[in-house]
């Protein structure tokens, strides 16, 4: 256990190097709904008959993507870094987060935590963002989620982010969720609103399905308007889809890995194709 321990710390001293800024110069904004629909996660805690015992945990994310914006051609990344506490059935969390989008880097610290009940949960987040050329300054997230029949729940969230510029936005999103063993299935349809802009709307589909006791197969699906907002267009412009899939293996006593790959559109010109590597564990 302390071999895993140390090893999870130098990955993380080794990611943390990288946070350092490299340019301020101005990119195209971007609204974030897309990273918001795809790490959608609602608690399994909700489901569990009795708490599990304390624990840390600790998960790295890094996600390549090559681009196609207009007739310009280059790569985004991401790296993120989540360092969390569960206990009986609150887990908080914190992270930072690494983008860089062509030559410009911004930087998130985001923290949260979930709560949940014999029939309900509650979701919170806020963050703030520092060197930002198309990140939020700010970002505030509220979900609660309530047992609608068995194993079916109906879900609210809502998300507010502040930029540089008065292009604010609020999402909402209401939708439902499934558990049924291992596995669940959510559905959203929601709506963006940005700030002296206008309203866009959304549907988001994911799923995660236990294939054995060790493996579990990832998906999702999601289409609408402003998911990327790559070009400051009107809602009716920028119409566009989302789609991922994965898989997420059990490689030791609480160490998971995971790996995937996502491919977006939007309206009028822009292609992302992502590849997804994660690496989770717990002590």
């Amino acid at each position: 256990m302390r071999k895993t321990l140390v090893l999870f710390i130098t990955i993380g001293l080794v990611l943390s190097a990288a946070l350092l800024p490299v340019s301020n110069s101005v990119a195209e904004q971007n609204i974030d709904t897309e990273r918001l629909l795809t790490r959608m996660t609602p608690p399994l805690a909700l489901v569990e008959e009795t708490p599990t015992k304390d624990e840390m945990y600790f998960d790295t994310y890094y996600e390549p993507s090559d681009i196609v914006q207009g007739s310009r051609t280059g790569h985004w990344s991401e790296i993120t870094e989540t360092y969390g506490y569960k206990h009986g059935k609150v887990q908080g969390y914190g992270s930072v987060t690494r983008y860089e989008r062509f030559s410009n880097r911004d930087f998130t610290a985001n923290i949260g935590a979930y709560f949940s009940f014999p029939d309900s949960y509650v979701h919170s987040e806020i963050g703030v963002g520092w060197y930002t050329n198309y990140i939020y300054n700010m970002m505030v997230l509220n979900e609660y989620g309530h047992k609608l029949y068995k194993s079916v729940f109906w879900q609210v969230g809502y998300n507010f982010r502040k930029y540089d510029n008065s292009n604010n936005s609020h999402m909402i999103y209401p939708g439902l969720i499934y558990y049924f063993g291992d596995s669940y299935m959510s559905a959203n349809y929601g709506a963006t609103i940005i700030e002296g802009r206008g309203t866009g709307s959304f549907g988001n589909f994911r799923g995660d399905f236990a294939i054995t006791d060790f493996l579990h197969l990832w998906t999702g699906v999601a289409v609408g308007q402003w998911l990327y907002d790559i070009y400051g267009y009107d809602a009716s412009k920028e119409f566009g889809y989302i789609l991922s899939i994965g898989l997420t293996a059990k490689i030791y006593k609480g160490v998971s890995a995971r790996v995937g790959y996502s491919y977006s559109t939007e309206e009028p010109k822009f292609i992302k194709r992502s590849l997804m590597f994660g690496l989770s564990a717990k002590f």
